[in-house]
C-alpha cells in the first residue's frame, strides 16, 4: 500500500504556528478557512461531530474520507452517522487497520491499514463535494496505550476548507485507496 501521510504531506502547507485548544473550539477557529492545532481526544471528536452534522443537514454528492487509526474506534454512534451520509454521497471510505469485523453498508468502503503504515498514527476526515469542501487530520503525538484514560492522547493537525488543501488531501488517500489490494 502506497506511503501516504496527510500529516507529513500536507500539515506544512498551512502557515503559523499550532493554536492549542484545550476546552470547547472558539468562534474564531470553527470560522478560520485553515488553521493549525494542538489538542486532545475530546475537541477532535467535537470537531468532527460538527462536520459530520453538515453532511448529514446538507446532503452534498461527497466522496468522504475518514480515518479512524483502528476499525474498532468506530463505534456505533460514530458507524451510525457514516451510514447517514453514505445515505447520500457518493462514497465513503473508512481507514483503520483491521482489529474487527464491520458490517457492510451502501456507499461505505473500509480500507484496510497495514499495522505499520503511516495513516494509522492519524485521525482525519476529508469531505469532498462540489458544494462543500473541508477537512481536519490529526497526527497522534503518543499512540495507543500510553494513557490510562485514551482521551487524554495529544494530536497535532489542521483544520482547512480551502479547496486546493482539501483536493490535495483527497488525492493523496485516492493514491492510498488505488493502491489497496484488499
Amino acid at each position: 500500500m502506497k506511503d501516504v501521510s496527510l500529516y507529513r504531506d500536507v500539515f506544512n502547507q498551512i502557515e503559523g504556528d499550532p493554536e492549542v485548544i484545550t476546552g470547547m473550539l472558539s468562534r474564531s477557529a470553527l470560522d478560520s478557512s485553515s488553521m493549525k492545532y494542538e489538542t486532545k481526544v475530546p475537541q477532535l471528536e467535537y470537531m468532527c461531530l460538527i462536520m459530520e452534522n453538515m453532511v448529514i443537514t446538507k446532503k452534498p454528492k461527497a466522496r468522504i474520507y475518514a480515518g479512524f487509526q483502528m476499525l474498532s474506534r468506530c463505534v456505533e454512534p460514530v458507524l451510525e452517522r457514516f451510514q447517514a451520509m453514505a445515505d447520500s454521497a457518493e462514497i465513503v471510505y473508512i481507514f483503520g487497520v483491521k482489529d474487527k469485523e464491520m458490517p457492510a453498508y451502501p456507499n461505505i468502503r473500509y480500507i484496510h491499514l497495514p499495522a505499520d503504515h503511516a495513516l494509522v498514527r492519524e485521525w482525519f476526515l476529508v469531505i469532498q463535494a462540489p458544494t462543500m469542501k473541508m477537512m481536519m487530520t490529526a497526527y497522534d503525538m503518543e499512540g495507543f496505550g500510553t494513557h490510562e484514560v485514551e482521551e487524554n492522547r495529544s494530536f497535532r493537525g489542521i483544520k482547512s476548507n480551502q479547496p486546493k488543501l482539501v483536493d490535495a488531501a483527497a488525492e493523496l488517500l485516492e493514491q492510498c485507496i488505488a493502491s489497496d489490494v484488499n
